[in-house]
């Protein structure tokens, strides 16, 4: 029996358990594990993209996650939804190790750029697998081919006991610093454009009326891939407070940069 406070991706649609193809990315019993739907071995198109929720790290918002991939499928593109590890059990280290899982995987199953879209904490994430590639193997082709952040939490500030207003943290009920929580202060620096800083290509969503994430917190890194020298987009308006997930209108303009600046192609309309 699954323990009922282990953050999970619940059922997102009546019947979406049943279209779901699971795939182990670890052998623990705490895998993570990536969904999709179709089976992504006998999707057509060219390229992927893997969906990153969000959720503080402590469980997978479920807006922004199957709902994702139905969007991007609708627009003939292939998506999963990776479940990665979560504190307080699991590190950053092990989450971002999921995510590199998952990009290997689909390199294996699937021809065309991998490209990651992660929202809120699954932003950071996104974007802290550049860091850490960029640390491991300097000057190296970053294992993304893309990057998509929808009010990705850059600055990890409120995420640390010292620095933060408040505890941020469920904490299965405890309202305290979960254990591992330090885990996600790793590569702070680079993440806010110092030593380091490295990403692929990157489509960033912000919006002016976020009072969970307010522009202090991502103008650094907009900064930084623009010293950089790496393409970027960035929207910025008010699409609505933190959570906005699909709506606001930024899904139209990022469906064209995943085939224009990426080049993902969709796979052919399905005969009615």
């Amino acid at each position: 029996v699954r323990d009922a406070c282990l953050p999970c991706v619940p059922p997102l649609a009546p019947s979406a358990a049943q279209r779901f193809m699971g795939t182990p990315l670890a052998a623990s019993a705490a895998a993570a594990v990536m969904e999709a739907a179709p089976a992504l071995a006998g999707a057509g198109g060219h390229g992927t993209v893997i969906v990153c929720p969000g959720g503080n790290y402590e469980f997978l918002s479920c807006l922004e996650g199957y709902p994702v991939t139905e969007w991007l499928a609708r627009h003939g593109l292939a998506a999963a939804v990776l479940r990665y590890r979560l504190l307080p059990s699991h590190g950053l280290d092990e989450a971002l190790d999921d995510l590199e899982d998952a990009v290997t995987l689909l390199r294996r199953l699937r021809p065309g750029p991998v490209v990651a879209m992660g929202f809120s904490a699954g932003g950071h994430l996104v974007a802290s697998l550049g860091a850490r590639h960029e640390e491991r193997r300097p000057g190296t082709p970053q294992p993304l081919d893309g990057q998509v952040l929808v009010y990705p939490g850059i600055d990890g500030q409120s995420w640390h006991p010292d620095k933060a207003d408040e505890v941020c943290f469920f904490n299965r009920g405890a309202w305290s610093w979960p254990d591992k929580v330090l885990t996600l202060q790793a590569r702070q620096e680079a993440l806010l454009g110092g030593a380091g800083f490295a990403a692929p290509p990157t489509y960033l969503v912000t919006s002016t009326a976020d009072d969970c994430i307010p522009r202090s917190e991502t103008q650094p890194y907009v900064k930084a891939l623009a010293a950089a020298g790496i393409p970027h987009v960035h929207l910025r308006k008010d699409f609505g407070d933190h959570g906005f997930a699909l709506n606001g209108g930024w899904t139209t303009p990022c469906v064209k940069w995943l085939t224009r600046a990426v080049g993902m192609r969709a796979a052919p309309p399905l005969p009615p």
